[in-house]
């Protein structure tokens, strides 16, 4: 980018290079996963970032039961049905309850050879406590609720190895075939664009009203943006985000109109909550704390909430009802979002999904 002349230069898929001009500048390019200098772990343990992230950890989730089912050999059910999720804050917590739910609910008759609750959830973390920014009491909360699912907790060591054939911690091999990283995060290479001062992190260091210094015309926000509150840094999470990028808009629109700017950016911190499996949650916000039901009734009121449209909220709502009432849902869908793979490449249990639903699935979900 060029910050003298105001413009950026993009690429797609048939161009590079292309200059856009700009008036203002807002950088929300966001957070990838960081794996501690570990680099060689990220292509057997991918992360969460994105919805095609999410589609594609579901669709290994769901190829694991599948290959299992189609294996002659039980021994090597155990290591298609072991899951390790490294880190256990919010992503790693919410996703071990995820997956445990929907392999004791959801999946649970779905299979004739393999018995899906066999299966072995293993959630590891260096430090001594799940949801590190959570109250004590609520992460030794969150932590019971797991073991309740049957998620094998194991705090106080960090992972020395992740290969194909799982990982190693502290010292032990444990085997598995879907490992999934949910530790660390690192900001976007805005810094580098810009060729501004970055923090520590190389988060891009902003002014109060969240533009960068020397360039009024240039805003940074969310986890690419380093800025202090009260003497202590903001953290990466999303209300930040959201709110910082209102701010910038707020303040965008009365420069345009040639209206005095807004007062420094404030961030309200409306608290923290962590879902950990089905209707159960916990609940942080200043000195009120709540967990079980109805934290996770509150957490399902504002997720809702932020919904973008009405009928987008309602058939959520509507969604969610059907399955707490029925336990019913399309889990053993695997989709693909990259157009037709041609037959003759398409994975043996992709092949044996197709002729299923071509000659009559066994259940419902297939």
């Amino acid at each position: 980018m060029d910050k003298e002349k105001k413009f950026v230069f993009v690429q797609n898929a048939d161009r590079e290079g292309v200059a856009v001009p700009y008036d203002y500048l807002v950088l929300a390019t966001g957070a990838t996963h960081s794996y501690f200098g570990r680099n060689e772990f990220e292509k057997h343990a991918p992360g969460l970032k994105s919805l095609a992230d999410a589609v594609a950890i579901r669709n290994r989730i769901l190829q694991a039961f599948e290959q299992a089912e189609a294996e002659e050999d039980p021994r090597v059910h155990r290591d298609l049905l072991t899951f390790v999720l490294v880190g256990a804050g919010p992503a790693g917590v919410e996703m071990a309850g995820a997956i445990a739910v929907l392999v004791r609910n959801s999946l649970r008759t779905q299979f004739r050879r393999i018995d899906p609750t066999s299966a072995r959830i293993v959630l590891v973390d260096m430090a001594n406590k799940v949801l590190g920014p959570f109250s004590d009491d609520l992460s030794r909360a969150a932590k019971q609720r797991l073991e309740t699912l049957g998620v094998e907790v194991r705090l106080g060591h960090g992972v020395d190895l992740i290969d194909d054939d799982g990982v190693v911690v502290a010292g032990e091999r444990i085997a598995s075939k879907t490992v999934i990283w949910t530790a660390g995060v690192a900001p976007s290479p805005a810094g580098k664009w810009l060729n501004v001062e970055t923090d520590r992190a190389v988060r891009v260091r902003i002014q109060q009203n969240l533009t960068v210094p020397e360039y009024p015309d240039i805003f940074v926000v969310g986890d690419t943006a380093a800025l202090n509150q009260d003497g202590k840094p903001l953290a990466g999470v999303a209300q930040v985000a959201m709110q910082q990028g209102r701010y910038a808009g707020l303040l965008i629109r009365r420069r345009v109109n040639g209206q005095s700017e807004p007062r420094p950016f404030r961030y309200f911190d409306k608290g923290t909550m962590a879902v950990v499996g089905q209707g159960y949650a916990v609940l942080q916000t200043g000195a009120v704390q709540v967990k079980g039901l109805p934290a996770w009734l509150a957490w399902a009121g504002v997720h809702i909430l932020f919904l973008g449209q009405t009928g987008l909220r309602i058939s959520v709502f509507l969604q969610w009802m059907w399955i707490l009432l029925t336990g019913q849902r399309g889990s053993r869908l695997i989709v693909h979002h990259h157009g037709t793979v041609p037959a003759a490449e398409r994975p043996t249990t992709e092949l044996n999904l197709a002729r299923a639903d071509q000659y009559g699935s066994p259940g419902p979900d297939r």
